[in-house]
Protein backbone atom coordinates (compact mmCIF):
# COMPACT_ATOMS: atom_id res chain seq x y z
CA UNK A 1 0.00 0.00 0.00
CA UNK A 2 1.42 3.17 -0.85
CA UNK A 3 1.60 5.88 1.33
CA UNK A 4 -0.99 8.06 -0.64
CA UNK A 5 -3.45 4.71 -0.43
CA UNK A 6 -2.75 4.41 3.29
CA UNK A 7 -5.94 4.67 5.13
CA UNK A 8 -6.52 5.70 8.69
CA UNK A 9 -8.29 3.45 10.75
CA UNK A 10 -9.92 4.69 14.05
CA UNK A 11 -10.26 2.59 17.33
CA UNK A 12 -13.69 1.61 16.52
CA UNK A 13 -12.87 0.51 12.93
CA UNK A 14 -10.05 -1.53 14.33
CA UNK A 15 -13.05 -3.74 16.37
CA UNK A 16 -15.32 -4.34 13.66
CA UNK A 17 -12.52 -4.96 11.13
CA UNK A 18 -11.09 -8.09 13.62
CA UNK A 19 -14.43 -8.90 13.57
CA UNK A 20 -14.33 -9.39 9.82
CA UNK A 21 -11.04 -10.90 9.82
CA UNK A 22 -12.29 -13.46 12.01
CA UNK A 23 -15.49 -14.50 10.32
CA UNK A 24 -14.34 -13.54 6.73
CA UNK A 25 -17.51 -12.61 5.35
CA UNK A 26 -20.46 -11.00 8.26
CA UNK A 27 -23.63 -8.83 8.13
CA UNK A 28 -24.66 -6.16 10.20
CA UNK A 29 -26.58 -8.12 12.45
CA UNK A 30 -23.66 -10.60 13.00
CA UNK A 31 -20.98 -8.16 14.12
CA UNK A 32 -23.34 -6.64 16.38
CA UNK A 33 -23.79 -9.76 18.18
CA UNK A 34 -20.24 -10.59 17.67
CA UNK A 35 -19.28 -7.38 19.99
CA UNK A 36 -21.78 -7.53 22.24
CA UNK A 37 -19.92 -8.13 25.18
CA UNK A 38 -16.60 -5.50 23.99
CA UNK A 39 -19.29 -2.36 22.53
CA UNK A 40 -22.95 -3.45 23.23
CA UNK A 41 -23.63 -1.00 19.99
CA UNK A 42 -27.41 -1.17 18.33
CA UNK A 43 -27.70 -2.78 15.14
CA UNK A 44 -28.03 0.75 13.83
CA UNK A 45 -24.66 2.05 14.69
CA UNK A 46 -22.75 -0.88 13.61
CA UNK A 47 -24.68 -0.69 9.96
CA UNK A 48 -23.93 2.73 9.57
CA UNK A 49 -20.05 2.35 10.63
CA UNK A 50 -19.71 -0.44 8.11
CA UNK A 51 -21.09 2.05 5.54
CA UNK A 52 -19.18 4.57 6.54
CA UNK A 53 -16.12 1.81 6.18
CA UNK A 54 -17.03 1.07 2.87
CA UNK A 55 -16.62 4.96 1.68
CA UNK A 56 -13.28 4.41 3.18
CA UNK A 57 -12.80 1.20 1.40
CA UNK A 58 -11.73 -0.38 4.46
CA UNK A 59 -14.48 -2.64 3.74
CA UNK A 60 -16.33 -3.94 1.24
CA UNK A 61 -20.22 -4.91 1.02
CA UNK A 62 -22.47 -6.83 -1.45
CA UNK A 63 -26.29 -7.34 -1.03
CA UNK A 64 -27.13 -11.11 -0.48
CA UNK A 65 -31.08 -11.44 -0.66
CA UNK A 66 -32.48 -9.07 1.46
CA UNK A 67 -29.51 -7.91 3.71
CA UNK A 68 -25.96 -6.74 3.21
CA UNK A 69 -22.29 -8.71 3.44
CA UNK A 70 -19.09 -7.08 4.16
CA UNK A 71 -16.26 -8.34 3.87
CA UNK A 72 -12.66 -6.87 4.65
CA UNK A 73 -11.19 -4.82 2.08
CA UNK A 74 -7.91 -4.65 3.73
CA UNK A 75 -5.60 -7.38 4.78
CA UNK A 76 -4.98 -7.33 8.32
CA UNK A 77 -1.21 -7.00 7.98
CA UNK A 78 -1.33 -4.46 5.78
CA UNK A 79 -3.21 -2.30 7.77
CA UNK A 80 -1.00 -3.30 11.02
CA UNK A 81 2.01 -2.01 8.87
CA UNK A 82 0.29 1.43 7.99
CA UNK A 83 -0.88 1.63 11.66
CA UNK A 84 2.85 0.28 12.81
CA UNK A 85 4.46 3.68 10.88
CA UNK A 86 1.94 5.96 11.55
CA UNK A 87 2.56 5.52 15.29
CA UNK A 88 6.52 4.80 14.63
CA UNK A 89 6.47 8.81 13.13
CA UNK A 90 3.97 10.17 15.42
CA UNK A 91 5.58 9.02 18.91
CA UNK A 92 9.52 8.29 17.28
CA UNK A 93 9.73 10.49 14.63
CA UNK A 94 9.94 7.81 12.28
CA UNK A 95 13.13 6.26 14.62
CA UNK A 96 13.20 2.87 15.00
CA UNK A 97 15.85 2.50 17.66
CA UNK A 98 13.84 4.79 20.28
CA UNK A 99 10.76 2.46 19.68
CA UNK A 100 12.34 -0.69 19.98
CA UNK A 101 14.57 0.90 23.24
CA UNK A 102 10.65 2.12 24.76
CA UNK A 103 9.67 -1.62 24.07
CA UNK A 104 12.38 -3.46 25.47
CA UNK A 105 12.41 -0.76 28.32
CA UNK A 106 9.93 1.43 29.32
CA UNK A 107 7.05 -0.94 28.00
CA UNK A 108 7.47 -3.07 31.65
CA UNK A 109 7.61 -6.35 29.42
CA UNK A 110 8.13 -9.58 31.70
CA UNK A 111 11.27 -11.67 31.24
CA UNK A 112 9.55 -14.43 28.83
CA UNK A 113 8.20 -11.10 26.41
CA UNK A 114 12.06 -9.88 26.36
CA UNK A 115 13.05 -13.33 25.29
CA UNK A 116 10.77 -13.43 22.89
CA UNK A 117 11.18 -10.09 21.44
CA UNK A 118 15.08 -10.80 21.20
CA UNK A 119 14.61 -13.98 19.71
CA UNK A 120 12.11 -12.22 16.95
CA UNK A 121 15.08 -10.15 16.03
CA UNK A 122 17.42 -12.94 16.03
CA UNK A 123 15.18 -15.08 14.07
CA UNK A 124 14.65 -12.04 11.36
CA UNK A 125 18.19 -11.17 10.35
Amino acid sequence: MAPSDERVINETEWDLLEALWTRERATAREITEDLTDTRAWAYSTVKTLLDRMVAKDLVAARRVGNVWEYTPAVERVDARRTAWRRFLSGAFGSSLEPALHFIANDAKLTKKQRERLRKLLEDDS
